[in-house]
């Protein structure tokens, strides 16, 4: 019976979390009915608990670069370039995101059950709406990874959606649909919506966060379907953020300070943050810290008649030529203590690499994932314009806006001549801006077509697109242990 309870069920132990206004709050270390939430320090220890869940890989690097090797830039995850995953082979991230879940759901429960002698409503509903919004932004993961999350509502592909804290009396639970998987995430970020208050540090989720987060799985969804009510409300949420966004939130005119400043540049709605507590380096990742800086660049010098790709396997012309390039790449010294090489990586996210980085003074270990940056909302206005009924001219023109306001580099406005222009130019600019931040050159492969197919379809040389496989499957330990549960097709 033990066996059951593995590690992506379990409720282990949290790592110290200790940020902001969870400064003065030891986090609660055995999420247990036993030890259940009593009063504000526990409630808000609980809520810091889930943020402590994302200090690991499968939150960063791991789901980044291989999302990036799914699209066809990179081969820096083999696996993910050819979609050969297996019900045996599954990654990490489906055991990382439940534990995450998990935590989330002990927070929301718990602290909904406070009375008012414990925590004035107000102040429960905000706590309340910050589990909310983040156990959204668990499912959205396990929804674009591990679902059908690009098909009709019918299809029963969707979610294992748990909303209360596993043990073995309820281990067992079938996958709902995916129309029903998308309605429980939005009424997640509806009530974070109503009830978290504005945006104050991208360290935590927030009111624009939950806005920005409903627009991308609108955009994502409706974009590959063509759905024109999903992408009309995606962009009622865009133009709402643009509108009524504190100045605390908004674009760099260096874009060099973006990765300078990491989780404390202004452009971040949403950034995972270390704990500065001796383990950055380690929370970091294998492929920021590590595989970046010692695998996935080139050597350095490069042979006579080498190219420096950083990894890449296609968009090398895209990248190279584009004045950001210079900035968002660079000399890394190798990871290993033993290998004084420098490699041309993506210096953006592998930083000095782990060796140097620690050695540094100070010491360099601001290993970010960028959940949401500001130059995203640009880029998701020229989108949903342009396939909601907009002018070429009137599409292109937020992100002509967008590189207007960086000053270093100096970024030329775009002028496409027709449709077809405009939206290669869309899918060039979010590949460009955003790559291996957050995912979104792979669902933008998919959802952009070349040639009256998508994307990804001329990036891996005209390989034909099996659309079961654009998720993983459900891993091993799942499917053992969990009778109710349904693979996904073609992928056991």
């Amino acid at each position: 019976m033990k066996k059951i309870l593995y590690t992506l069920l379990i409720i282990t132990g949290l790592t110290s979390f200790s940020c902001k206004h969870y400064l003065d709050i030891q986090p609660i270390h055995s999420l247990t009915e036993v030890n259940a939430l009593k009063d504000l320090a526990t409630a808000k220890a609980a809520v810091g608990g889930v943020y402590a869940t994302f200090q690991n890989d499968d939150w960063a690097g791991a789901l980044y670069c291989g999302l990036a090797s799914k699209a066809g830039f990179v081969r820096f995850n083999t696996v993910d370039y050819d979609m050969s995953y297996r019900q045996t082979t599954a990654s990490s991230t489906w055991g990382s995101w439940y534990k995450s879940l998990n935590a989330a759901n002990f927070a929301i429960n718990g602290i909904a059950k406070l009375p008012e002698s414990a925590v004035d409503n107000t102040t429960k509903n905000q706590l309340v709406a910050e589990g909310r919004c983040l156990r959204a932004w668990i499912n959205a993961n396990l929804l674009w990874n591990y679902t059908h999350w690009w098909a009709e509502d019918a299809d029963a592909y969707g979610l294992l959606y748990r909303d209360e804290v596993v043990g073995l009396e309820n281990i067992r639970k079938a996958r709902i649909s995916v129309g029903e998987s998308y309605a429980k995430i939005y009424e997640d970020l509806d009530f974070a919506i109503a009830n978290l208050p504005d945006f104050s540090s991208p360290r935590y989720v927030s009111k624009h966060f939950a806005k920005a987060l409903k627009a991308k799985l609108l955009l994502y969804r409706g974009g590959y379907r063509n759905t024109a009510t999903d992408l009309q409300t995606a962009l009622i949420l865009v133009n709402d953020i643009l509108a009524n966004h504190p100045a605390s939130f908004n674009m760099e005119a260096n874009l060099a300070d973006v990765y300078t400043n990491a989780w404390d540049s202004k452009e971040n709605l949403f950034v995972k943050y270390l704990e500065n507590d001796g383990t950055r380096t380690t929370k970091g990742g294998y492929y920021y810290t590590y595989y970046l800086s010692q695998i996935g660049g080139n050597a350095l010098p490069l042979p006579v008649g080498g190219v420096a790709t950083a990894g890449l396997v296609y968009g090398l012309d895209w990248f190279s030529a584009d004045p950001r390039w210079p900035v968002v790449t660079g000399p890394v010294r190798a990871a290993e203590t033993w290998d004084n090489t420098m490699r041309f990586t993506f210096k953006k996210l592998a930083r000095l690499g782990s060796y140097a980085g620690k050695l540094a003074n100070p010491i360099d270990e601001k290993y970010a994932a960028y959940y949401f940056r500001f130059p995203e909302l640009y880029l998701m206005k020229a989108e949903l314009l342009a396939r909601t009924g907009a002018t070429v001219a009137q599409a292109i023109a937020p992100i002509n806006e967008m590189r207007s306001k960086r000053t270093s580099p100096v970024l030329p406005a775009l002028n496409p001549a027709n449709q077809t222009e405009l939206m290669d130019m869309i899918f060039k600019e979010i590949v460009t801006e955003t790559f291996m931040e957050n995912g979104s050159e792979f669902f933008a492969a998919l959802r952009f077509q070349k040639d009256g197919q998508p994307w990804i379809v001329a990036i891996k040389n005209g390989k034909v697109l099996e659309v079961n496989k654009l998720c993983r499957p459900i891993p091993d330990p799942e499917m053992i242990n969990n009778p109710l549960m349904q693979q996904n097709p073609d992928l056991n």
